[in-house]
């Protein structure tokens, strides 16, 4: 299982697909992985490591890929 972020973890093996959405706004931007499971369902996690316990997306897509090429996803 891999953390997403405070409340939420994924099962790597049942990952569809990843994609970022990256919003430019005038006060900054927002860069969020969409996470795709297999049943449909889709997890955003808004890249946020400076805030306290702030899920870090980067981190979150390395750790699903390094499962997946490790053979512990398909």
């Amino acid at each position: 299982m891999i953390r997403i972020d405070q409340d939420r973890h994924i099962n790597p093996a049942f990952v569809a697909s990843m994609e970022w959405d990256h919003r430019h706004y005038m006060n900054g931007s927002d860069s969020v992985l969409i996470i795709t499971m297999w049943d449909g369902k889709v997890h955003r996690v808004k890249h946020q490591p400076w805030y306290l316990n702030g899920p870090d997306a980067h981190k979150v897509e390395r750790e699903i890929l390094a499962a997946m090429e490790k053979g512990d996803a398909p």
